[in-house]
């Protein structure tokens, strides 16, 4: 038999819907077919909505073997952040570590609804905030093709579709035995891929078949790997004459890495006593410029640019002699322990593998009733090593501030004693931060299933019936490296030894550990010390999905201009989550982590919908075709917590459409319709959470001096924190910040939308005009997608940092923390509040342009060019009235964004050729506005005048290029190289405000941008 897809689907596969040959969304029978973003049955591939249609094995030929990564690379998502690895293991993300999600427009996994061959598709994976579905879960090689439809559609599949729908059509043309395998190995090491699947179909008179099993594995990619991922330089250029301005390590003769600090110790400075009698904190020493000396480490190299903490003997401070302070200048901040070899062995891409089986069948049990079903079952595996820090507070040796600052009832201490014992090298009244850094591991074993049953017939008069059912379940477990609050405590302000108590929590013997003995800052703890301080726990989230559906569709009447379609149809579906966290974590005993209790509820939704297309007129002037399209959904859903407590909301969206042909060659369409996203089950049930975080890690207003001189805040940050009444010297408070969070249910209400297309699709006739052979088709979408009321949760930082950092006299996002009005903890954050509120609006319009051009050219064979490009014109988010934040052209959210394929067909050949390319985006708004519209700054750390952050990144080029032959068109091989040049992703500079996140010298959310490097790829496929 041959192949399943043969070579010259590349002349067929367009990157649009104006590909009118392309395959069917879902065949009714021998010549109707179902298009994505309608229900009704149509005997031709036409929508009034802009659909993209995508070929796998276009794909392939450019390396891509996930599915995510294709989706992903089409420009509707190309341009804009992404959920890849690199993201879910740093920053929370839902669906938890390793998930691969897409998001349209930018507007979010959780607005784009994905389907396969037409139905809803369960969600997977880990922790309370499972919500988007998982492209893990289906592999490669069962897809046939992927129709994404590029505008909302609510009013057609109901909750999610907000800006779009991306429709999985698996295959069901084999009829025989297939099997293939692929590898794409890495130049540079790390990240290579491997893959391999087998299939079975039958065709038989009443039905047909298919079978997959497919396995995946994909190597970690940690920061060593890559160059540009390794040291996080500064990059900072003098605007005198470009040279670089940044801070360098006298270790390495090389610009300083800007990472996590570890292996030091921090000070806090006993500056007096208020009129309280309670003690303050402020400069206390102080280096020979005026600057604070905020750290110490250990080391006989650092004489030379740092100073001996016992040059402030004077003063009552006292310590070890190759003990130095650093972090007051230049030299010494480039000499301090940033970047330890624990971060530097951390993985940037989690190994990962999976192993998945996909049945799908159909069976005619009568002339006039069809049985159908599918299966899919798929175990996820991922393993990402990481780090942690440990840091507390610690009195030295020598000291009275246990009079002001001990509290039995917390801490293993008395007011009486003068001192740490076990930090007796260290005097005087300055509290110790010892900061250590320990390797950690997360795993994460997820198992998906789903299965459709349904039935299909017809019923007379041209009015068919479809009823189906669909249950899918994910049940993960999630396994990490804790570090116990509980033994931290026991360390925590102490002044005496914790020998015979048992920890607070764990009730488990405790231990004393010198953390000030550098042994310990290195993390090199001993296995009773290990055992101590850290444990590994495991958590469980389980999602189950249940829904049935029954559709009619056929003719109302007819018109001169044809039939009039409809569809009408009923569905209801039943959610349901239990998120249960590891044992540590529900006892509020992890450091560094959230402490959270069991996330669990249901949600029931219950939905009617019609729809309707008119064939208004035909074969007239000017008009070769006019249809008109109209459809309506009322959707009702019923929200129940774990508890009982209860909430329901309902809406009702619409959509109106128009397709009109003026004549064989040119095209016009159009839609206006509403959409909504009802409250993901996270965002209603979240167990009420209370994380504690640390007062550096989110007060901007902490050494705002220091700070400022860094560059590491803004002026407005400065003048902000000192108009709260804070000291530019302000060194925090000892106590965390506690921080509550939880669900929304009782106050959330669902996000609505609107979403306008306008397109012209233009399939000119040039082969007379110019050459034989030539075919031309040109499509141009106009796209307006406006959601209000968005869900979101803002995050302790950005609070308080997107308070201070304001222009508004009166800024929300103030009402949102309190700060200790007295005590030894005054002025330092209390508390934050961060639930899921409905507080944001966000609109997204741009132009998508899709061009396909084939040429015949005989006996030398055909060519086949393809491009798409996305021109977002505004990308706007409003968390509150007032505070709008323009996102276009950011990094990470580029105005513009292209993918062009070239291809030549000839004799069982194909060579192809690939270009992506992610346009220009600067954050250069950002940064002026934070400087006070001076993008260049001075700073005593960094002599030699004026020094300027890059924060513009250029056009960035990926090539790609293979060759394909098959053989006897039963076998095929491909090999071929992706990023053909070894483009880098471009560098951005750190450190100073406005700069974005990065991992090495990378733009951490510049998803778009390639951190494997050259890949060679090669694929075999065979079918017997």
């Amino acid at each position: 038999m041959k192949m399943g897809t043969s070579p010259s689907v590349f002349l067929t596969a367009t990157a649009s819907v104006i590909a009118l040959a392309a395959s069917p969304a879902a065949a009714q029978s021998s010549d109707e077919i179902i298009v994505t973003g309608s229900r009704i049955a149509k005997s031709e591939f036409t929508s009034a909505d802009p659909i993209q249609v995508i070929d796998p094995e276009n794909a392939k030929l450019q390396g891509q073997v996930q599915l995510a990564d294709i989706l992903r690379s089409t420009p509707a998502a190309q341009g804009s952040i992404q959920i890849t690895s690199a993201i879910s293991n740093r920053f929370v993300a839902n669906g938890g570590n390793d998930v691969q999600t897409v998001s349209l427009r930018g507007l979010g996994a959780e607005r784009t609804l994905v389907l396969i061959n037409g139905r809803r598709a369960g969600p997977a994976g880990i922790r309370g905030s499972v919500a988007p579905f998982d492209l893990n879960v289906l592999p490669l090689s069962v897809v046939r093709q992927v129709e994404v439809l590029k505008t909302g559609a609510s009013s057609i599949y109901g909750s999610d579709a907000v800006a779009g729908v991306v429709n999985i059509l698996t295959r069901d043309d084999l009829d025989g035995f297939e099997g293939g395998g692929f590898s794409s190995i890495t130049e540079h090491g790390g990240g290579e891929s491997y893959g391999a699947d087998a299939s079975f179909g039958k065709r038989f008179d009443r039905g047909h078949i298919f079978a997959t099993v497919d396995v995946f594995r994909q190597q970690n990619l940690t920061r060593r790997d890559r160059g540009f991922l390794f040291c996080s330089e500064e990059y900072l250029k003098r605007e005198a004459d470009g040279s670089r301005a940044d801070i360098v390590d006298f270790r390495t003769g090389r610009p300083t890495c800007s990472s996590t600090q570890g292996n030091q110790i921090a000070f806090s400075d006993f500056s007096g006593v208020d009129q309280n009698g309670f003690p303050t904190f402020g400069p206390g020493l102080i280096a020979p410029n005026g600057q604070a000396i905020l750290s110490g480490q250990y080391g006989a190299e650092f004489a030379g640019v740092g100073i001996p903490i016992n040059a402030y003997n004077p003063i009552g401070v006292f310590g070890p002699a190759n003990f130095f302070g650093v972090n007051f200048d230049g030299p010494s901040t480039g000499a301090l322990n940033q970047f330890e070899p624990v971060e530097q062995d951390s993985d940037v891409f989690s190994g990962v593998s999976r192993i998945s089986a996909f049945v799908e069948g159909a069976y005619d049990v009568t002339d006039g009733i069809t049985a159908y079903g599918e299966f899919l079952f798929s175990n996820r595996k991922s393993r990402n090593n990481g780090f942690q820090r440990i840091e507390l507070q610690q009195f030295t040796g020598a000291s009275m501030l246990p009079f002001f600052l001990c509290d039995p009832t917390a801490y293993n201490c008395d007011p009486n004693d003068l001192g740490d014992p076990f930090n007796a090298e260290f005097g005087g009244n300055i509290i110790l931060r010892p900061r250590v850094l320990v390797k950690t591991e997360s795993k994460a074993d997820v198992d998906y299933y789903r299965g459709v049953l349904g039935l299909r017939g017809e019923i007379g008069g041209g009015w068919k019936w479809d009823v189906s059912g669909q249950h899918s379940r994910s049940d993960a477990s999630y396994t990490q490296d804790v570090i116990y609050q509980d033994a931290l405590a026991s360390q925590t302000l102490r002044t005496r030894s914790c020998v015979g108590t048992t920890t607070a929590v764990r009730d488990v013997p405790c231990i004393d550990i010198d953390f000030t003995d550098p042994r310990v800052l290195r993390g090199d703890f001993t296995p009773a010390e290990r055992a101590f301080l850290m444990g590994r726990e495991t958590g469980r989230t389980l999602f189950k999905q249940t829904s049935a559906e029954a559709l009619l569709t056929g003719k109302l009447f007819n018109l001169p201009a044809g039939s009039v379609g409809a569809a009408f149809g009923a569905n209801i579906r039943r959610d349901e989550i239990n998120d249960t966290p590891g044992e540590a974590t529900l006892a509020g005993n992890v450091s560094n982590f959230t402490t959270s209790g069991i996330t669990a509820g249901r949600t029931v939704s219950k939905e009617i919908f019609g729809e309707v297309e008119v064939p208004l007129l035909e074969g007239v002037p000017m008009i070769e075709r006019l249809t008109l399209s109209g459809a309506a959904r009322y959707t009702h859903v019923e929200a129940t917590r774990r508890d009982g407590v209860q909430d329901k909301f309902s809406d009702t969206t619409w959509k109106v459409g128009a397709d009109w042909a003026v004549t064989d060659w040119l095209r016009f369409r159009g839609t206006w319709g509403t959409s909504f996203r009802a409250p993901a089950l996270f965002e209603l049930f979240l167990q009420d959470q209370t994380g504690f975080l640390g007062q550096q890690a989110i007060d901007p207003c902490i050494q705002t001096a220091a700070r400022l001189a860094a560059g590491a805040i803004s002026q407005r940050i400065f003048d902000n924190c000192a108009a709260d009444g804070i000291g530019s010297n302000f060194a925090g408070g000892f106590g965390p910040a506690v921080i509550a969070s939880g669900g929304g249910i009782g106050r959330l209400k669902p996000e609505t939308s609107t979403a306008k297309t306008v397109s012209v699709i233009l399939t000119p006739d040039l082969s007379g005009a110019l050459w034989g052979g030539l075919k031309t088709r040109l499509a141009v979408d106009y796209f307006d997608i406006e959601v209000k009321d968005e869900i979101n949760l803002l995050g302790a930082g950005n609070i308080l940092r997107g308070c201070y950092d304001s222009e508004v006299a009166d800024e929300p996002l103030c009402g949102l923390f309190t700060r200790t009005a007295a005590g030894p903890d005054a002025q330092s954050v209390a508390t934050v509040t961060d639930r899921y509120v409905n507080i944001s609006r966000q609109r997204n319009r741009g132009v998508d342009l899709s061009l396909a051009v084939d040429q015949d050219l005989g006996n030398l064979g055909s060519l086949a060019f393809r491009a798409q490009m996305t021109w977002q014109v505004k990308d706007k988010v409003s968390l509150f009235p007032g505070t709008e934040v323009d996102d276009n052209g950011k990094i990470g959210n580029p105005k513009w964004v292209g993918d062009f394929n070239l291809g030549w067909m000839k004799g069982g050949w194909t060579l192809f050729y690939g270009l992506d390319v992610t346009g220009a985006a600067s954050n250069a708004e950002d940064l002026f506005r934070a400087q006070g519209g001076d993008a260049c700054r001075t700073s005593g750390f960094r002599p030699g005048g004026r020094f300027c952050p890059d924060v513009s990144v250029p056009a960035t080029f990926y090539h790609s290029l293979s060759l394909s032959r098959d053989v006897a068109e039963r076998f095929r091989i491909t090999l071929g190289v992706a990023n053909l040049f070894d483009t880098p992703p471009p560098r951005v500079s750190t450190v100073v405000t406005a700069t974005p996140p990065v991992i090495g010298q990378a733009p951490a959310f510049g998803t778009q941008y390639d951190y494997l490097g050259r890949r060679f790829f090669l694929s075999v496929r065979g079918s017997l």
